[in-house]
């Protein structure tokens, strides 16, 4: 994601999760940055969340659990979402 598309992310959150004008928006911007790595790292692929609306509410969520620090939590919840993503994202190869 460029700074857009991750500013206007921020905003979507703060909104959504009603999250204090305290928090800073780089903290926000670090958990958006590791749950884009960690859900394209888990599907395969390099997922446009402006496209793919599951994908970015996940990822979403990612932030939300990342704030309270319950990511092995939200792991355990959102396993079947990944493999939704792994499915919907796979690209067979030749190679064996």
């Amino acid at each position: 994601m460029n700074d857009t598309q991750i500013n206007d992310l921020i905003t979507e959150i703060r909104r959504e999760q009603h999250i204090s004008p305290f928090e800073e928006d780089e903290v926000l911007q670090g958990y958006i940055k590791e749950a884009e790595y960690d859900i394209n790292e888990s599907s395969g692929a390099k997922i446009n969340y402006e496209e793919d609306l599951k994908a970015r509410s996940l990822l979403k969520n990612y932030v939300l659990y990342s704030r309270f620090s319950r990511l092995a939590e939200f792991k355990q919840l959102y396993a079947g979402e990944y493999a939704n993503l792994q499915a919907e994202y796979y690209k067979p190869s030749d190679v064996q």
